[in-house]
């Protein structure tokens, strides 16, 4: 039987999803084998594994080789641009909502060495410090407000890494990584907006563009959004620009502008209401926000007052205030608003931050050991394929109004299809049949993986019973 073939290992609601990417990824003079190359990639991201870099995953997945991986990752010509483009349509027309948000952020992936294109000693998330580590900037669909905040749905809408500067600027570094010559050096926020550009070609329907004060405290950034017309709800820093109170009438409310610390300080407390947000697993959820309507300024805040000038930026800043911090959000585009839209609003972009954690920890995101730029962009694309194949499987396999199970539960679900097909292959090929199965039942009992030996055969529970914990 040929690889390509082997019983379990390629999943038929995996062969449905992956068809409308096969023509993007079987290109080259070997289009076969990157075929079946994309299939066994896509599939050992998704099965177990407590590394998902190219040798370990070809160890687990028979008549594959780490070189038959690291030739389609590293040197096969397919596009991943155009697989995120052809991701964006095919997960749009399933999911897209124009309730919908599109959440910006970017996640650290910790290196050693000076060898891996764009790494260097950067601020890393992923290590809340800094430390030697690539980055990369990413915009992610968000379809918030259900009833049960847990069931958010999400997918990415593309993933670049970002190229320092000291990187942009060394050709011998470039040419080692394999870095195209039209990568030039470009900061994160401008990264951002050409993912942003891509999402509007694609008429990716949205309300509003959410970010963190990484982005949202960048004044250019957020001229860029109102330029095109993109409302937005960003974080930003409590210092880093001062505002003006506004009048209803439009009036400014002082005689000089304050940082956005110190107008909160100044609040009474009336100003502050405790406002519902949504629901989770521990019950309805709140947080306490005050909000006030302000012009932002511009110039040297290290000097005098006269010398701000005021932008004719005229946004909701919203105060979130936290047992141990307070936070501050720039909202425009919502003039008419409630306070609990807003609260939900900017409360759905952490989605993107779970989605980076779920990436990582159950598909191996970070896991890529290369060094070129083709062969990160390759392996963060079908990372991002097999997370949309989970997300989408949430929504496909559970009726509309309940419940639906976390995506390392579809992860789980999914492994154990793969093994329930496997031990229905293996059963029935010999006198030891009944040894056989005795062994798979335990080997499935020991790894908890939802398959099981009832009434003479291999049974395993649909995704809505094994979310409800039914079994």
């Amino acid at each position: 039987m040929p690889p390509s073939a082997d019983p379990g290992f390629w999943d038929n609601r995996l062969a449905r999803f992956f068809e409308p990417f096969s023509d993007l990824l079987e290109v080259g003079v070997r289009a076969e084998d990157a075929r079946r190359n994309a299939r066994a990639y896509l599939t050992g991201l998704l099965l177990p594994g407590e590394r998902k870099s190219m040798e370990p995953m070809a160890r687990r997945l028979p008549g594959r080789s780490a070189d038959q991986f690291q030739n389609f990752i590293t040197d096969s010509p397919w596009n991943p641009d155009l697989v995120q483009r052809r991701l964006i349509e095919v997960l749009g027309a399933r999911l897209a909502s124009p309730r919908g948000v599109l959440s910006l952020d970017d996640t650290g992936f910790p290196k050693q060495g000076r060898a891996s294109v764009g790494v260097g000693h950067q601020w890393c998330g992923a290590l809340g410090k800094n430390a030697n580590c690539q980055v990369g900037v990413s915009l992610y669909y968000v379809l918030p407000n259900p009833r049960y905040h847990p069931d958010l749905l999400g997918y990415s809408l593309g993933l670049r890494l970002y190229l320092p500067r000291d990187w942009a600027e060394a050709p011998r570094r470039r040419i080692a990584a394999r870095v195209p010559p039209y990568v030039v050096f470009a900061e994160k926020w401008r990264i951002s907006l050409a993912l942003i550009d891509r999402a509007r070609e694609l008429r990716v329907p949205h309300r509003a563009v959410l970010a963190d004060a990484d982005y949202g405290t960048r004044g250019e950034f957020r001229a860029a959004l109102r330029e095109r017309h993109e409302p937005y709800a960003v974080g930003i820093q409590l210092h880093s620009f001062k505002v003006m109170p506004l009048r209803t009438d439009g009036a400014t409310a002082r005689d000089q502008p304050l940082f956005p610390r110190e107008l909160a300080q100044q609040l009474p407390r009336s100003a502050w209401r405790t406002v519902p947000w949504g629901n989770g697993s521990q019950g309805p959820l709140s947080m306490q926000l005050a909000r006030v309507w302000v012009e932002v300024y511009r110039g040297n805040v290290h000097r005098d007052d006269h010398r701000q000038e005021p932008t004719g930026e005229k946004v909701w800043l919203v105060f979130e205030r936290r047992s141990n911090e307070t936070k501050a959000y720039l909202i425009w585009g919502f003039d008419g608003a409630s306070l609990r839209a807003l609260a939900e609003l900017f409360r759905a972009r952490w989605p993107i931050e779970q989605g980076f954690q779920q990436m990582k920890e159950e598909l191996g995101l970070d896991h890529f050991e290369g060094r070129t730029w083709t062969g990160w962009h390759h392996h963060v694309t079908m990372v991002a394929l097999a997370h949309a194949f989970l997300m989408a499987m949430r929504i496909e396999e559970v009726p509309k109004g309940e419940r639906r199970p976390t995506l390392p539960k579809v992860r789980r679900w999914f492994d154990g299809r793969v093994g329930l097909a496997l031990a229905r292959a293996a059963s029935g090929a010999g006198e030891d049949d009944g040894l056989r199965n005795r062994v798979l039942q335990r080997v499935f009992a020991i790894s908890d993986l939802p398959v099981y030996w009832r009434r003479g055969r291999w049974w395993m529970p649909s995704l809505k019973q094994y979310a409800r914990g039914e079994a």
